[in-house]
Protein backbone atom coordinates (compact mmCIF):
# COMPACT_ATOMS: atom_id res chain seq x y z
CA UNK A 1 0.00 0.00 0.00
CA UNK A 2 3.16 2.50 0.74
CA UNK A 3 4.75 1.44 -2.56
CA UNK A 4 1.26 2.75 -4.71
CA UNK A 5 0.66 5.71 -2.08
CA UNK A 6 4.29 6.85 -3.19
CA UNK A 7 4.20 5.66 -6.87
CA UNK A 8 0.93 7.59 -7.22
CA UNK A 9 2.86 10.85 -5.50
CA UNK A 10 5.76 10.92 -7.72
CA UNK A 11 3.18 10.82 -10.77
CA UNK A 12 1.51 13.79 -9.31
CA UNK A 13 4.80 15.87 -9.04
CA UNK A 14 5.75 15.18 -12.82
CA UNK A 15 2.46 16.27 -13.59
CA UNK A 16 2.15 19.31 -11.79
CA UNK A 17 5.69 20.20 -13.36
CA UNK A 18 4.53 18.83 -16.75
CA UNK A 19 1.67 21.28 -16.29
CA UNK A 20 -0.91 18.83 -17.28
CA UNK A 21 -4.29 20.28 -15.29
CA UNK A 22 -6.53 17.20 -16.43
CA UNK A 23 -3.87 14.99 -15.05
CA UNK A 24 -3.47 16.79 -12.06
CA UNK A 25 -7.30 16.72 -11.09
CA UNK A 26 -6.98 13.14 -11.77
CA UNK A 27 -3.85 12.22 -9.07
CA UNK A 28 -5.01 14.30 -6.78
CA UNK A 29 -8.61 11.91 -6.57
CA UNK A 30 -6.50 9.30 -6.73
CA UNK A 31 -4.40 10.56 -3.95
CA UNK A 32 -7.31 11.36 -1.53
CA UNK A 33 -8.36 7.47 -2.18
CA UNK A 34 -5.16 6.32 -1.25
CA UNK A 35 -4.65 8.31 1.84
CA UNK A 36 -8.40 6.87 2.91
CA UNK A 37 -7.51 3.77 2.34
CA UNK A 38 -3.96 4.06 4.67
CA UNK A 39 -5.53 5.39 7.43
CA UNK A 40 -7.44 2.39 8.80
CA UNK A 41 -6.61 0.95 12.54
CA UNK A 42 -5.58 -2.67 10.84
CA UNK A 43 -4.15 -4.18 13.95
CA UNK A 44 -6.38 -2.38 16.64
CA UNK A 45 -7.29 -4.60 19.91
CA UNK A 46 -10.39 -3.81 21.66
CA UNK A 47 -10.02 -3.28 25.50
CA UNK A 48 -13.63 -5.02 26.01
CA UNK A 49 -11.76 -8.45 24.15
CA UNK A 50 -9.24 -8.65 26.95
CA UNK A 51 -8.40 -9.02 30.26
CA UNK A 52 -4.99 -7.15 31.26
CA UNK A 53 -3.03 -9.46 33.91
CA UNK A 54 -0.41 -7.30 35.70
CA UNK A 55 1.27 -10.10 38.09
CA UNK A 56 1.47 -13.29 37.40
CA UNK A 57 3.53 -16.13 39.96
CA UNK A 58 5.19 -19.45 39.12
CA UNK A 59 5.79 -22.61 41.76
CA UNK A 60 7.44 -25.59 40.47
CA UNK A 61 9.43 -26.42 37.60
CA UNK A 62 9.52 -26.84 33.90
CA UNK A 63 6.95 -30.34 33.39
CA UNK A 64 5.13 -29.28 36.22
CA UNK A 65 4.41 -25.80 36.82
CA UNK A 66 1.84 -23.83 38.65
CA UNK A 67 1.14 -20.46 37.37
CA UNK A 68 -1.12 -17.89 39.29
CA UNK A 69 -2.96 -15.04 37.46
CA UNK A 70 -4.09 -11.86 39.24
CA UNK A 71 -7.31 -10.40 37.42
CA UNK A 72 -8.33 -7.27 39.10
CA UNK A 73 -12.39 -6.45 38.77
CA UNK A 74 -12.20 -4.12 36.45
CA UNK A 75 -10.52 -6.01 33.85
CA UNK A 76 -13.51 -8.82 33.61
CA UNK A 77 -16.88 -9.23 34.37
CA UNK A 78 -16.47 -8.63 38.05
CA UNK A 79 -16.00 -6.21 40.91
CA UNK A 80 -13.37 -8.43 42.85
CA UNK A 81 -9.55 -9.37 42.13
CA UNK A 82 -9.54 -12.45 41.41
CA UNK A 83 -6.61 -15.19 41.01
CA UNK A 84 -6.66 -17.72 38.42
CA UNK A 85 -4.06 -20.78 38.37
CA UNK A 86 -3.50 -23.45 36.18
CA UNK A 87 -1.01 -26.15 36.26
CA UNK A 88 1.25 -27.00 32.71
CA UNK A 89 4.39 -28.09 31.83
CA UNK A 90 5.72 -24.48 30.88
CA UNK A 91 5.13 -21.05 31.33
CA UNK A 92 3.24 -20.50 28.07
CA UNK A 93 1.25 -23.84 28.49
CA UNK A 94 0.11 -22.41 31.79
CA UNK A 95 -1.01 -19.18 30.77
CA UNK A 96 -3.11 -20.86 27.69
CA UNK A 97 -4.98 -23.31 30.05
CA UNK A 98 -5.95 -20.15 33.00
CA UNK A 99 -6.86 -18.29 28.94
CA UNK A 100 -9.81 -20.67 28.59
CA UNK A 101 -10.73 -20.09 32.60
CA UNK A 102 -11.98 -16.50 30.92
CA UNK A 103 -14.14 -15.00 28.80
CA UNK A 104 -11.68 -12.28 27.75
CA UNK A 105 -8.39 -13.20 25.85
CA UNK A 106 -5.98 -12.67 28.76
CA UNK A 107 -3.58 -9.75 27.80
CA UNK A 108 0.00 -9.81 29.16
CA UNK A 109 1.29 -6.64 27.62
CA UNK A 110 0.55 -4.69 30.86
CA UNK A 111 2.33 -7.30 33.02
CA UNK A 112 4.02 -5.42 35.07
CA UNK A 113 5.84 -8.43 37.85
CA UNK A 114 6.44 -12.09 37.41
CA UNK A 115 6.83 -13.49 40.49
CA UNK A 116 8.67 -16.71 40.96
CA UNK A 117 9.09 -19.07 43.95
CA UNK A 118 12.34 -19.82 45.39
CA UNK A 119 12.46 -23.80 44.91
CA UNK A 120 11.49 -22.85 40.93
CA UNK A 121 14.78 -20.79 40.43
CA UNK A 122 17.14 -23.28 41.97
CA UNK A 123 16.60 -24.50 38.15
CA UNK A 124 17.29 -22.03 35.34
CA UNK A 125 15.81 -18.89 35.10
CA UNK A 126 15.61 -18.17 31.68
CA UNK A 127 13.38 -21.31 31.37
CA UNK A 128 10.62 -19.31 32.81
CA UNK A 129 11.67 -16.10 30.79
CA UNK A 130 11.87 -16.96 27.86
CA UNK A 131 8.45 -17.08 26.54
CA UNK A 132 7.89 -13.56 27.27
CA UNK A 133 11.00 -12.37 25.74
CA UNK A 134 10.12 -13.97 22.46
CA UNK A 135 6.83 -12.27 23.35
CA UNK A 136 7.03 -8.98 20.85
CA UNK A 137 4.32 -7.79 22.89
CA UNK A 138 5.81 -8.03 26.16
CA UNK A 139 7.28 -5.19 28.43
CA UNK A 140 10.80 -5.30 28.91
CA UNK A 141 11.12 -3.48 32.28
CA UNK A 142 8.68 -5.77 34.02
CA UNK A 143 10.04 -7.19 37.20
CA UNK A 144 11.50 -10.03 38.53
CA UNK A 145 10.90 -10.98 42.16
CA UNK A 146 11.54 -14.30 44.14
CA UNK A 147 9.40 -15.03 47.00
CA UNK A 148 9.65 -17.42 49.92
CA UNK A 149 7.73 -20.58 49.63
CA UNK A 150 4.62 -20.20 47.14
CA UNK A 151 3.55 -17.42 45.05
CA UNK A 152 0.28 -18.01 45.72
CA UNK A 153 -0.26 -15.58 48.95
CA UNK A 154 1.39 -12.69 46.88
CA UNK A 155 -0.84 -12.63 44.29
CA UNK A 156 -3.84 -13.11 45.94
CA UNK A 157 -2.69 -10.25 48.55
CA UNK A 158 -3.95 -8.23 45.29
CA UNK A 159 -7.62 -8.34 46.82
CA UNK A 160 -5.71 -5.78 49.46
CA UNK A 161 -4.26 -3.91 47.01
CA UNK A 162 -7.08 -1.97 45.88
CA UNK A 163 -6.55 0.55 43.47
CA UNK A 164 -2.64 0.23 42.94
CA UNK A 165 -3.11 -3.73 42.20
CA UNK A 166 -1.81 -2.79 38.82
CA UNK A 167 1.86 -1.49 39.48
CA UNK A 168 2.16 -2.77 43.72
CA UNK A 169 5.12 -5.15 42.83
CA UNK A 170 6.71 -2.56 40.30
CA UNK A 171 6.29 0.24 42.49
CA UNK A 172 7.80 -1.65 45.73
CA UNK A 173 10.59 -2.06 43.91
CA UNK A 174 11.42 1.38 42.17
CA UNK A 175 11.02 2.54 46.25
CA UNK A 176 13.57 0.10 47.23
CA UNK A 177 15.91 1.41 44.25
CA UNK A 178 15.37 4.64 45.34
CA UNK A 179 16.90 4.03 48.75
CA UNK A 180 19.45 2.05 47.26
CA UNK A 181 18.70 -1.40 48.45
CA UNK A 182 17.63 -2.78 45.04
CA UNK A 183 18.88 -2.10 41.85
CA UNK A 184 17.70 -2.62 37.94
CA UNK A 185 15.76 -6.29 38.56
CA UNK A 186 13.39 -6.33 34.93
CA UNK A 187 13.41 -8.82 32.16
CA UNK A 188 15.94 -7.05 30.08
CA UNK A 189 18.32 -6.15 32.85
CA UNK A 190 18.12 -9.85 33.88
CA UNK A 191 18.20 -11.78 31.12
CA UNK A 192 21.06 -9.61 30.15
CA UNK A 193 23.02 -10.50 33.14
CA UNK A 194 21.96 -14.46 32.35
CA UNK A 195 23.49 -14.60 29.31
CA UNK A 196 26.90 -12.91 30.73
CA UNK A 197 28.69 -15.42 32.41
CA UNK A 198 31.50 -12.60 33.80
CA UNK A 199 28.60 -11.58 36.07
CA UNK A 200 25.68 -12.96 38.37
CA UNK A 201 22.19 -11.72 38.80
CA UNK A 202 20.94 -10.82 42.14
CA UNK A 203 17.32 -10.14 42.52
CA UNK A 204 14.54 -8.99 45.19
CA UNK A 205 13.64 -11.60 47.60
CA UNK A 206 10.02 -11.23 49.72
CA UNK A 207 8.57 -12.89 52.51
CA UNK A 208 5.26 -12.73 53.86
CA UNK A 209 5.68 -10.41 57.15
CA UNK A 210 4.32 -13.16 60.29
CA UNK A 211 2.73 -9.57 61.91
CA UNK A 212 1.21 -8.11 59.50
CA UNK A 213 0.70 -10.40 56.82
CA UNK A 214 1.88 -8.28 54.09
CA UNK A 215 4.67 -8.77 51.35
CA UNK A 216 8.09 -7.65 52.56
CA UNK A 217 11.32 -6.93 50.85
CA UNK A 218 13.94 -9.53 53.26
CA UNK A 219 16.41 -8.54 50.70
CA UNK A 220 18.47 -10.16 48.00
CA UNK A 221 18.42 -13.16 46.21
CA UNK A 222 21.92 -14.54 44.87
CA UNK A 223 22.39 -16.07 41.68
CA UNK A 224 25.16 -18.48 40.70
CA UNK A 225 24.80 -18.68 36.99
CA UNK A 226 21.64 -19.22 36.04
CA UNK A 227 20.33 -20.54 39.47
CA UNK A 228 19.85 -19.39 42.71
CA UNK A 229 21.88 -20.44 45.22
CA UNK A 230 19.65 -20.03 48.32
CA UNK A 231 21.84 -17.62 50.03
CA UNK A 232 20.55 -14.03 50.52
CA UNK A 233 21.66 -10.84 51.40
CA UNK A 234 19.40 -8.61 54.35
CA UNK A 235 18.23 -5.11 53.38
CA UNK A 236 21.39 -3.40 54.99
CA UNK A 237 23.87 -5.57 53.60
CA UNK A 238 21.67 -4.95 50.28
CA UNK A 239 22.22 -1.81 50.35
CA UNK A 240 26.04 -2.01 50.80
CA UNK A 241 26.40 -4.60 48.20
CA UNK A 242 24.56 -1.58 46.13
CA UNK A 243 27.60 0.79 46.99
CA UNK A 244 30.15 -2.08 46.29
CA UNK A 245 28.71 -2.25 42.72
CA UNK A 246 28.69 1.70 42.80
CA UNK A 247 24.87 1.53 42.02
CA UNK A 248 24.24 4.08 44.84
CA UNK A 249 20.60 5.10 44.39
CA UNK A 250 18.45 8.38 45.29
CA UNK A 251 18.29 7.95 48.94
CA UNK A 252 21.25 5.40 50.47
CA UNK A 253 21.14 6.14 54.35
CA UNK A 254 22.50 3.77 56.69
CA UNK A 255 21.77 3.80 61.05
CA UNK A 256 24.77 2.50 63.01
CA UNK A 257 25.40 2.42 66.96
CA UNK A 258 28.70 5.07 67.37
CA UNK A 259 29.29 5.04 71.31
CA UNK A 260 25.97 4.17 72.36
CA UNK A 261 24.21 6.89 70.03
CA UNK A 262 22.14 6.14 66.41
CA UNK A 263 24.52 7.66 63.65
CA UNK A 264 22.83 7.63 60.13
CA UNK A 265 24.85 9.16 57.28
CA UNK A 266 24.06 9.29 53.88
CA UNK A 267 26.57 9.00 50.99
CA UNK A 268 27.03 11.43 48.85
CA UNK A 269 30.13 10.61 46.80
CA UNK A 270 31.45 6.76 45.89
CA UNK A 271 34.41 6.19 43.76
CA UNK A 272 36.27 2.44 43.44
CA UNK A 273 39.59 1.41 41.66
CA UNK A 274 40.65 -2.22 41.91
CA UNK A 275 44.22 -3.63 41.88
CA UNK A 276 45.01 -6.82 41.29
CA UNK A 277 48.17 -8.84 42.12
CA UNK A 278 47.53 -12.40 40.48
CA UNK A 279 44.45 -13.78 41.89
CA UNK A 280 44.72 -11.19 44.68
CA UNK A 281 42.12 -8.39 44.18
CA UNK A 282 42.36 -5.22 46.31
CA UNK A 283 38.50 -2.88 46.01
CA UNK A 284 39.73 0.95 47.09
CA UNK A 285 36.56 2.81 47.95
CA UNK A 286 36.46 6.51 48.60
CA UNK A 287 33.30 7.63 49.82
CA UNK A 288 32.15 11.35 50.52
CA UNK A 289 29.30 11.53 53.27
CA UNK A 290 26.98 13.26 55.27
CA UNK A 291 25.61 13.25 58.74
CA UNK A 292 21.76 12.96 58.73
CA UNK A 293 21.24 11.86 62.56
CA UNK A 294 23.67 12.35 65.78
CA UNK A 295 22.37 13.81 68.81
CA UNK A 296 25.62 13.71 70.42
CA UNK A 297 26.90 16.67 68.50
CA UNK A 298 30.32 18.23 69.04
CA UNK A 299 31.01 17.84 65.20
CA UNK A 300 32.45 20.82 64.69
CA UNK A 301 35.23 19.08 66.84
CA UNK A 302 37.66 18.01 64.29
CA UNK A 303 39.04 15.24 66.83
CA UNK A 304 34.94 13.70 66.74
CA UNK A 305 34.76 13.58 62.92
CA UNK A 306 37.99 12.11 62.49
CA UNK A 307 36.90 9.59 65.28
CA UNK A 308 33.43 9.21 62.98
CA UNK A 309 35.44 8.50 59.72
CA UNK A 310 37.53 5.96 61.41
CA UNK A 311 34.73 3.96 62.57
CA UNK A 312 32.81 4.53 59.99
CA UNK A 313 35.92 2.98 57.69
CA UNK A 314 36.19 0.08 60.22
CA UNK A 315 32.66 -1.13 59.56
CA UNK A 316 32.57 -1.00 56.66
CA UNK A 317 35.14 -2.85 55.79
CA UNK A 318 34.22 -5.21 58.59
CA UNK A 319 30.61 -5.35 56.72
CA UNK A 320 32.07 -5.48 52.91
CA UNK A 321 34.20 -8.57 53.91
CA UNK A 322 31.17 -10.43 55.19
CA UNK A 323 29.90 -9.72 52.21
CA UNK A 324 32.54 -10.60 50.11
CA UNK A 325 32.50 -14.43 52.36
CA UNK A 326 28.89 -14.41 51.49
CA UNK A 327 29.37 -13.78 47.71
CA UNK A 328 32.34 -16.73 47.55
CA UNK A 329 30.52 -19.02 49.24
CA UNK A 330 27.26 -18.42 46.68
CA UNK A 331 29.79 -18.50 43.80
CA UNK A 332 27.90 -15.54 43.17
CA UNK A 333 29.70 -12.74 41.10
CA UNK A 334 27.65 -9.34 42.15
CA UNK A 335 30.33 -7.33 42.10
CA UNK A 336 30.96 -8.02 38.13
CA UNK A 337 34.27 -8.98 38.41
CA UNK A 338 34.65 -10.87 35.93
CA UNK A 339 34.26 -8.38 33.12
CA UNK A 340 36.76 -6.74 34.74
CA UNK A 341 39.12 -9.41 34.07
CA UNK A 342 38.03 -10.00 30.79
CA UNK A 343 38.79 -6.35 29.81
CA UNK A 344 42.22 -5.89 31.74
CA UNK A 345 43.26 -9.35 32.91
CA UNK A 346 42.76 -11.81 29.87
CA UNK A 347 45.40 -14.10 31.63
CA UNK A 348 43.01 -14.16 34.42
CA UNK A 349 39.48 -14.55 33.18
CA UNK A 350 39.72 -17.89 30.74
CA UNK A 351 36.04 -18.16 29.06
CA UNK A 352 33.28 -20.99 30.39
CA UNK A 353 34.96 -21.05 33.55
CA UNK A 354 34.78 -17.88 35.11
CA UNK A 355 32.51 -20.21 37.56
CA UNK A 356 35.21 -21.92 38.61
CA UNK A 357 38.23 -19.37 38.96
CA UNK A 358 35.89 -16.76 40.71
CA UNK A 359 35.99 -18.72 44.33
CA UNK A 360 39.89 -19.09 43.40
CA UNK A 361 40.40 -14.98 44.18
CA UNK A 362 41.49 -13.02 47.22
CA UNK A 363 39.44 -10.07 47.65
CA UNK A 364 40.32 -7.27 49.56
CA UNK A 365 37.95 -4.12 50.67
CA UNK A 366 39.99 -1.12 51.88
CA UNK A 367 37.71 1.68 52.46
CA UNK A 368 38.16 5.54 52.98
CA UNK A 369 35.76 8.00 54.50
CA UNK A 370 35.55 11.47 54.36
CA UNK A 371 32.85 13.48 56.25
CA UNK A 372 31.61 16.35 53.69
CA UNK A 373 28.31 17.61 55.93
CA UNK A 374 27.44 17.50 59.52
CA UNK A 375 23.87 19.48 58.71
CA UNK A 376 22.90 22.80 60.79
CA UNK A 377 22.40 21.73 64.08
CA UNK A 378 26.39 22.58 64.99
Amino acid sequence: MDICFLGYYCHYLSSLRDGGSHCVSKNISILIIVILLLSGCWDERLNKDFASIPMVGFDGEIGNLTGYFGLPGEQHQSEQFEMLSAKGISVQDVAQKVDQKVNERLDLSKLTSILLSDDTVKSDLDHYLDAYYRNSRSRLNTVLIITEGSTAPFIQYGDKMGSDVNNYYSEFVEGFKLESVLSKADIQQSLSDLKDEAIDLTLPYIIMSKEENIPELLGLALFSGKKFSGKTLNKDDSIVLQLMKKKKGKYPFLTFTHKEVPLTIRVDNLQRKMKWDGTHIEIHYKMKIGIMEYYKNHLLEKKEIQEIEKFLEETFTKQMEEILKVLHDSNCDALGIGRYARAFHPNVFEKNKWNEIYPTLTITPIVQVKVIETGIAD
